[in-house]
């Protein structure tokens, strides 16, 4: 039989089962072993910055640490100053000029400038010399469109090495040395010398005269001293030197 107080027990009975369905609710949560110390949403991590590199860009270190080294231009391949080998052990060549080449000719047995043989761009060096005397040198780097232009330009300027002539017809004993082979690494380097008494001068002069061919550039080199004061022995010309280095700079 109902009594007056039956809603009071329902409401109450309603309650009590609310509260044993929440608290299995919350011990099925909390028991989880799934769902212990993790986040629904865990947050992403991103590996630190000096741990992601990318493609390096070659810089110079100015040490032998092996890191690669582009020059951006092609003035940048020309020789420094300090990289030009002396004429004795206490030489020290001075700077120069630096800039686009001209349209004169390069050395005693150039004909013509390395643009009218197919170059694109011709840039020149001149290093002057430490004392009062008339001894320079310098360099030129020229880049032709392909390699079998500056091949074919490469095939000329030795040809004017076989028909060189005195820079002046009144000029006494001129004579051309033979070509020699130097040591250039990927590149082809010769070289030779060109010696010749100018009228009305009591010092014959000499010139040491470089050829390096690497892809698509050509280096011209020479240095220009009095006959009678630099002597040296074979293979130990300081042209030989300088081929060298300017074939480290076309690589």
């Amino acid at each position: 039989m109902l009594s007056a107080h039956s809603p009071a027990l329902v409401r109450a009975a309603a309650i009590a089962l609310v509260c044993l369905l929440g608290t299995a609710a919350c011990a099925s949560k909390n028991d989880s072993p799934s769902s212990e110390g993790v986040d629904p949403q865990p947050t992403r991590t991103t590996t630190p910055a000096e741990t992601i590199t990318a493609d390096p860009t070659p810089t110079s270190t100015g040490s032998n640490s092996g890191s690669l080294v582009r020059p951006a231009t092609l003035t940048d391949r020309l020789l420094a100053t300090s990289a030009v080998p002396g004429l004795n052990a206490t030489w020290h060549w001075q700077d120069g000029q630096t800039g686009t080449a001209g349209p004169d000719p390069f050395g005693v047995c150039a004909k013509v400038d390395l643009a009218s043989i197919g170059a694109t761009h011709v840039v020149q060096r001149t290093y002057f010399p430490p004392v009062d005397t008339d001894d320079n040198a310098g360099e030129q780097i020229a880049e032709f469109p392909d390699v079998a232009t500056a091949a074919r330009a490469a095939h000329v300027l030795l040809s004017w090495h076989d028909k060189c002539t005195a820079p002046d017809q009144s000029d006494k004993n001129f004579k051309v040395g033979t070509t020699t082979a130097a040591p250039a690494g990927p590149a082809t380097g010769t070289w030779y010398l060109a010696s010749w008494s100018p009228t009305g001068s009591d010092e014959g002069r000499t010139e040491a005269f470089g050829i390096v061919t690497a892809g698509t550039r050509i280096a011209v080199l020479r240095i220009d001293r009095g006959t009678q004061a630099f002597h040296y022995p074979a293979g130990h010309d300081p042209m030989v030197a300088m081929v060298q280095a300017a074939a480290a700079g076309l690589s």
